[in-house]
């Protein structure tokens, strides 16, 4: 069987499509979550040229890049139609922000 978008992944999706560089929170998602989304195409990780992890690299360029899980194309096309970018909460409050949130 497929995995889901179940409600907690697709506010995950929500609150990384806040972020220019389309980082997942580690607060909002489990390893199964991470596996699910992976498997759907919806993030990935990725460094910030868009090279995947553990895809070919001939040349070595993006040995020393960082691989954080991301967003994909995909993944900002299912936030945008859900509604669109979203902070999530968690249990009411506001989750710690990451290097890559936006200043407001």
């Amino acid at each position: 069987m497929p995995p889901r978008l179940t409600p907690g992944r697709l506010t995950a999706l929500r609150d990384a499509a806040v972020r220019s560089s389309g980082t997942v929170h580690p607060m909002l998602v489990g390893e199964a979550d991470v596996h699910a989304l992976e498997l759907l195409g919806l993030v990935g990780f990725l460094d910030g040229c868009g090279h995947c992890l553990g895809e070919p690299d001939p040349d070595g360029v993006h040995r020393g890049h960082p691989h954080l899980l991301r967003l994909t194309a995909a993944g900002i096309q299912a936030a945008r139609a859900a509604g669109g970018p979203l902070r999530a909460r968690r249990g009411g409050h506001p989750l710690p922000p990451l290097a890559s949130d936006p200043k407001n």
